[in-house]
């Protein structure tokens, strides 16, 4: 599968996410939240960007509880953290952020 973004195919797995997480932009996120009917916000961006430091600092995707804690600290959700995560990308962790941050999806996880 591809993904076209301004003009360019990025290859991705049979689940749509990216094969080089290194092609990944703001212009990729904004592609692939619209074809999954969301609209990207400020909030959405300070978690992708949270996500994508992880993965520059440790190249793997960051655990779904530290996204969680970033949220309750950071952005001062609290205990209200984890729903606000689901408010945000109602699909999940794996179905959705992971994919929107342009990461590849992470072994032995199955969106299926």
């Amino acid at each position: 599968m591809a993904l076209e973004v301004d003009g360019v195919e990025l290859a991705t797995d049979d689940q749509g996410f990216l094969i080089d997480p290194d092609a990944w932009n703001y212009q990729v996120a904004e592609v692939i939240a619209q074809q999954q009917d969301l609209q990207l916000g400020a909030e959405h961006r300070q978690v992708l960007d949270f996500i994508r430091q992880h993965y520059t600092e440790h190249h793997v995707a960051v655990d779904a509880r530290f996204v969680i804690k970033f949220l309750a600290d950071e952005l001062g959700y609290g205990k209200r953290a984890r729903r606000r995560l689901y408010d945000l990308f109602p699909y999940g962790y794996l179905q959705q952020v992971c994919k929107i941050a342009g990461l590849r999806m992470p072994r032995g996880w199955s969106t299926g």
